[in-house]
């Protein structure tokens, strides 16, 4: 589903003011980030080494893990279709409603996939399990203990933990360091969301070296361009002071759920993260989207593509004070 995602800005050439539909955070990558890597684009002379592995050591220390137990993919979304290539023809289970791209990589390579609730599978009767942690598009969470007894109860089944949202709440911690001691975890994570550099694409694995291993061998070479590869670098870097303050983020979305919910026909769904479901009570998904970025110039998820997610619903993630109150009054125009 290549067009399948919320974020299709570039369909408005350049007519939106405040997009909404992206989870990306709002303030923008850190301009030190950008003069950095504009300093650098001398780079792009050269070919980026073969796998990224510069990263690796980096991200070891970050995690004190072992540089064998990481793999650097272009995008969280490629490392998605590493995983259903090296499990091609298992039997898959995908917690949803969730993020389209599992199952996307799953029919490709051939995986007998299935749609399960979150309270209703047993990880037992499946080879693989995918699991986004906290989830998107709900900001539903999964506890680390209940995790932890998943994984360890179905010592067969690999799960996929995609954790690129998680410095979206407070609620959890990564399982990125359990791979220590846990060979049926995989845990997928995401350097560009955090840091507002989306296009760069960056993401990364960290599991046991002997799934790494097996899926380097499924991997093409310079997937990670120079410049995601040196954006890396920076981050890993300064990654804790260039990291945002998720309280305060967290406090600016409750007033904004708080705003929100005195429109009547607008139903805020509970979240844990700084991004959120909406039902719509009158209208379509497609309808608001379309009038919001027509008349308003405001981008926002149309969330009905989301499988097992019944009803007109869309999706936000909080903004600016400015932006967020723009949308409020535009959400009081329509009829």
């Amino acid at each position: 589903m290549i067009y399948g995602h919320g974020d299709d800005l570039y369909r408005y050439n350049g007519k939106i003011k405040h997009n909404f539909s992206s989870n990306v955070y709002y303030k923008g990558c850190p301009l030190e980030l950008l003069t950095k890597i504009s300093s650098a684009l001398s780079i792009l002379e050269n070919y980026p080494s073969p796998t990224a592995a510069e990263l690796n050591e980096m991200a070891a220390r970050k995690f004190r893990l072992h540089k064998d137990q990481f793999l650097f993919t272009n995008g969280a979304t490629e490392a998605f279709y590493l995983i259903a290539h090296l499990f091609s023809g298992a039997s898959a289970a995908i917690v949803a409603p969730t993020f389209s791209e599992y199952e996307n990589a799953c029919k490709i390579h051939g995986l007998d996939y299935h749609l399960v609730d979150k309270t209703r599978f047993n990880p037992n009767d499946y080879q693989v399990v995918f699991i986004c942690n906290p989830n998107n598009p709900d900001g539903t969470f999964f506890s680390a203990e209940v995790l932890t007894q998943l994984i360890e109860e179905a010592p067969d089944t690999t799960f996929v933990i995609d954790e690129a949202y998680i410095e979206f709440t407070d609620q959890i911690e990564s399982l990125g360091p359990l791979v220590k001691g846990l060979n049926n975890l995989i845990v997928v994570r995401s350097l560009t969301k955090t840091f507002a550099v989306p296009g760069i694409r960056l993401g990364y694995i960290i599991s046991c070296s002997r799934i790494i291993e097996q899926l380097l061998s499924k991997k093409m070479p310079w997937s990670v361009n120079a410049l995601a590869i040196q954006t890396g670098l920076q981050v890993f870097e300064h990654y804790d002071r260039w990291l945002f303050n998720i309280e305060e983020l967290l406090q600016a979305t409750r007033e904004f759920i708080r705003e929100l919910s005195a429109i009547p026909w607008l139903q805020v769904k509970p979240t844990y993260t700084t991004y959120f479901l909406v039902e719509l009570k009158k209208g379509t998904a497609s309808a608001l989207k379309e009038f919001l970025a027509t008349q308003h110039g405001i981008l926002i998820r149309d969330a009905t593509n989301f499988q097992r997610l019944h009803g007109e619903h869309i999706r936000l993630s909080t903004q600016s004070p400015g932006a967020n109150a723009a949308l409020i009054k535009a959400l009081r125009l329509w009829n």
